[in-house]
């Protein structure tokens, strides 16, 4: 097995070699990982079992962060007073308390996991009445033809590529309601992060919800759906400058209610719950991150609203990693740097592949790295042994 494991990596290091010329980084100041995470998804931590089995594979495989998957669709692996807690848990147990005390005595920080706008996927509606997939269906999202995700017949998607119902980031009581729960858990749990998920909208062609686009246009006195149908044109008497002007506008209203969300969570962290981290899991892309998906993660870093992000750089091929890196490290500042944590995937590759990303991002000095995710392979645990390899850290086993 150990001669197995060292052919694999020494594959990932040959690998490297002949990237040698296109980074500006030499051998000498590649460093040891800062920090490592792995993301658990909640499927891992429906019992004191599966909890015991997961926890116990980071500690002893040398990860230091947890990102555990406590709010997942509209639910919660926790006790709330708002949100029913997930049906396969037992009525009687509290996911999130068993994995703190857990987690502490392994000396890992346990992180929530927080879906933050998505708030439904399945192909059937919730069993819960109370769930606000039914109670708050005006909250939710709105395409530019004006169609709301709740009216959605979720059993024949739209696309194979919708994602589900998302909370709408314009609507004025959706921030509020995700602050509140947020803080529930910040007060009865001694967590050691928050970590924002779904942080965006679902595509550039979403954040219409109706209540929104009223204020907007209460505002400026312009429909935002009539910017997106090309109405505001130089065809119909607008000037180029007047157009852009005007879509800029419509672009940060949506984009500045995604970072008013942050701000009001790292006011009530800094003043209440000094200590807890706050991240968010982003799209690896700086550029369409921000365009598409109204993710203005950098800004977000440089203005202190993050303790750092997570882009979840999950290509399969190295070329296409490696050039969302290389944009990172061309646009973020070099002490900005240490906030970047990489987020690589195990789902769609091979155990050395995952571990030829793990180095590169090392390479091109990016020394945090998240690991997505144990799920992918809870079953075969012994997948993973290139991967801890590529940390440079030696498997803990007993």
């Amino acid at each position: 097995m150990v001669k197995n494991r060292l052919h694999l990596l020494n594959r990932a290091l040959i690998f490297i070699a002949l990237f040698y010329f296109i980074s500006d980084l030499s051998w000498t100041q590649s460093e040891n990982i800062h920090s490592r995470g792995i993301w658990i998804l909640r499927d891992g931590l429906y019992s004191p079992a599966s909890i015991d089995s997961a926890l116990t594979f980071a500690a002893n495989s040398g990860f230091d962060k947890v990102f555990v998957q406590v709010r997942s669709r509209g639910d919660a692996l926790y006790e709330s007073n708002y949100v029913k807690k997930n049906d396969k848990v037992q009525v009687d147990f509290d996911p999130l308390a068993y994995m703190i005390e857990l987690g502490h005595e392994l000396d890992l920080e346990i992180h929530i996991w927080f879906n933050t706008y998505l708030l439904w996927s399945a192909r059937k509606p919730p069993t819960d009445s109370n769930h606000i997939y039914f109670t708050k269906n005006q909250w939710t999202e709105a395409n530019h033809f004006g169609k709301m995700d709740w009216r959605i017949d979720i059993s024949h998607p739209p696309s194979p590529d919708w994602e589900g119902i998302y909370l709408s980031p314009i609507h004025p009581e959706v921030n509020p309601y995700i602050i509140m729960l947020i803080n529930e858990i910040m007060e009865n749990y001694s967590i050691d992060g928050v970590h924002l998920d779904y942080l965006r909208y679902q595509d550039d062609f979403y954040g219409y919800n109706p209540t929104g686009c009223k204020i907007f246009k209460d505002k400026y006195g312009l429909d935002p759906i009539d910017i997106t149908r090309g109405i505001i044109s130089t065809r119909f008497g607008w000037t180029q400058t007047e157009v852009d002007s005007i879509n800029s506008l419509w672009s940060s209203f949506k984009k500045e209610h995604i970072t008013d969300l942050l701000s009001d969570l790292r006011y009530e962290i800094d003043n209440h719950f000094p200590g807890i981290k706050l991240s968010a899991a982003v799209k690896p892309n700086i550029i369409t991150a921000e365009n598409r998906w109204a993710q203005d993660w950098v800004n977000w870093i440089d203005n202190g609203l993050l303790d750092f992000a997570v882009p979840m750089n999950y290509y399969k091929e190295n070329k296409d990693f490696l050039a969302d890196l290389f944009l990172m490290k061309s646009t973020i500042s070099v002490s900005n740097l240490s906030n970047v944590m990489i987020g690589v995937a195990t789902y769609n590759q091979v155990a050395n592949s995952t571990a030829e990303k793990i180095i590169l991002a090392r390479k091109n000095g990016f020394y945090s790295i998240c690991v997505f995710s144990y799920n992918s392979h809870m079953n075969n645990l012994d997948w993973f042994y290139p991967v801890i390899d590529a940390f440079d850290l030696p498997l803990n086993q007993d």
